[in-house]
């Protein structure tokens, strides 16, 4: 995701996602949930918030039984012309996101208030961001 909460090809979310469930109608594929996978957290919020604000993509995810979920990574901000070909170095982790800042500032939110019902976390959430999330989750 772009940190405006885009995908990376420069489309909306929520367009993105629309095109997604028509394709996956088209070849009679079951989608079980959207994710968003090794992205800021604030982009990822940014996507949901989108997605939350609209009423069709959010009636077609819950008509269809689809779940949201993300698991964000602890990378530093990249352009938004970056490249995996391009990267000559591994990208620096960020040192203000702790387990508990992570939860607080993202998963309760995400959770709580945008829908969301599978959360992790992909580069640089370690075993200590989980375990935070986990003893802080209403879990059924």
């Amino acid at each position: 995701l772009h940190g405006d909460g885009s995908v990376r090809s420069g489309e909306s979310v929520t367009r993105a996602i629309q095109r997604l469930l028509d394709f996956a109608t088209l070849q009679k594929v079951q989608l079980l949930g959207v994710m968003f996978n090794c992205a800021e957290p604030e982009a990822i919020t940014r996507a949901f918030e989108q997605i939350h604000s609209n009423d069709k993509v959010r009636n077609l995810l819950d008509d269809k039984g689809i779940i949201l979920g993300a698991y964000a990574n602890r990378l530093t901000s990249i352009y938004s012309d970056w490249t995996l070909e391009g990267s000559e170095e591994a990208q620096p982790m960020r040192k203000d996101l702790s387990p508990q800042q992570y939860f607080d500032e993202f998963i309760s939110t995400w959770v709580r208030d945008l829908g969301v019902q599978m959360v992790g976390g992909c580069c640089g959430i370690t075993p200590e961001h989980i375990s935070y999330m986990h003893s802080h989750l209403f879990l059924d």
